[in-house]
């Protein structure tokens, strides 16, 4: 027999490499391979084992090993199941390579790697990826793909290159939804939730300029605040916060902030960062350890435009009962909403505890199939701005 060659040698002791890459970007749950069709692929890849194809034998030479690996490959993803001591093993291997090898039941049996991320996982961040308006074409391209090189099947498609984090253009007489800055916004904010530091923002606006609409600074003076959660609410990255010294929570549109960085000490040297207030008494509520509950945030803010001075209110309305699903769009059906029948058949009454500023622009953004019951100045509120409304139409 011939001797292995030195890049032979290098090739046969990165089998479990070959044979992990082949299954993750070969096979899935519903396109298995056998161990026959994934030695033959191996053995392409590589070259090992390649005479013994060549001359019709029924075994290849390299066979028996790759089946040892697959056999220790199966046994890893076991062990990361298992309440075993063992399981420490298992998933560094899990998160190590993305996912774990996984063994059918069928004759011959077959393996398939199992991502991290699955097919579904990785069409649900994409299509939230595609439908939002402030990322960047080149923004989205470059995490759509990154997603898609997260997931193990590709039907025969050529893995491409992953992408380079789009750059910041020089530009600044565009839009955010022409300038690839989102995701550097994004990042600041995670890593000073994550290490619990102060940011320091310059809110934006827009205006024209040149017949052109221009994103700018809303003013020159910076805000100092506390950031406690990064959520997603109506296709829009927004920011949960106090100002620095107060202990009244409110939130920021990420792609609303016209710049944002990790505010440094002010002892002249700037050489450390800040580091972030405790969570305050109002937001306790939302947080389970470190984890904030968004869902019911958003319940509470359901619009997001902004928390009035006012605060959390139960407040009631009725509306059409073909058009309950509005509510349910906005306010969840979480404990804070109750729904009841009426006397009349075609209208729902709604109870909700939210913000009451949210609640007042929900009744007047809704006016046509919802009417406000209670408090009093809910009802007294909605018809003052219904009122203005239409005065400022007859004058224009």
């Amino acid at each position: 027999m011939a001797h292995k060659t030195k890049e032979q040698k290098v090739l046969a002791s990165y089998l479990e490499v070959w044979i992990m890459y082949i299954l993750r970007t070969c096979t899935d749950k519903d396109n298995p391979m056998t161990k026959k069709e994934l030695v033959e692929r191996v053995t392409r890849l590589t070259g090992l084992g390649d005479e013994s194809l060549q001359e019709g034998k029924a075994t290849n030479s390299i066979e028996k090993t790759i089946g040892r690996r697959l056999s220790e490959l199966e046994e890893m993803g076991y062990e990361f199941d298992s309440g075993r001591r063992y399981g420490m093993a298992g998933e560094v291997f899990f998160r190590t390579m993305g996912g774990r090898l996984r063994v059918t039941q069928d004759k011959p049996v077959s393996y398939y790697f199992e991502p991290i991320l699955d097919n579904a996982d990785v069409s649900v961040i994409c299509a939230a990826i595609e439908s939002n308006r402030y990322l960047s074409a080149e923004e989205k391209e470059y995490l759509i793909k990154r997603e898609n090189a997260a997931c193990s099947y590709h039907d025969g498609e050529e893995l491409s290159k992953l992408p380079r984090k789009p750059e910041k253009k020089k530009s600044g007489n565009v839009p955010p939804s022409m300038d690839s800055v989102t995701l550097k916004k994004i990042d600041t904010l995670q890593y000073a939730i994550k290490k619990r530091l102060m940011i320091k923002v310059v809110p934006g606006t827009y205006y024209v300029e040149n017949k052109k609409i221009v994103f700018g600074t809303k003013r020159e003076k910076e805000s100092y605040l506390n950031p406690y959660a990064l959520i997603c609410q109506n296709g829009q990255y927004y920011i949960i916060v106090t100002h620095k010294g107060y202990d009244n929570p409110t939130h920021y549109r990420v792609d609303r902030l016209y710049s944002v960085e990790l505010a440094r000490d002010e002892d002249g040297k700037g050489t450390s960062f800040v580091k972030r207030e405790d969570i305050p008494a109002r937001l306790t509520r939302f947080f389970n350890g470190r984890k904030f509950d968004a869902l019911a945030y958003t319940s509470m803010c359901p619009l997001m435009a902004y928390r009035g001075e006012k605060g959390l209110e139960k407040c009631q309305f009725c509306c059409q009962a073909s058009a309950a699903t509005v509510v349910i769009d906005h306010f969840g059906i979480g404990d804070s909403v109750k729904m009841e029948n009426t006397e009349d058949k075609d209208l729902v009454k709604f109870s909700v505890f939210a913000d009451y500023e949210n609640v007042k622009l929900f009744c007047i953004q809704q006016y046509m199939i919802v009417t406000p019951v209670f408090p009093d100045k809910l009802k007294k509120d909605v018809e003052e701005c219904l009122k203005e409304a239409i005065k400022r139409m007859d004058n224009i």
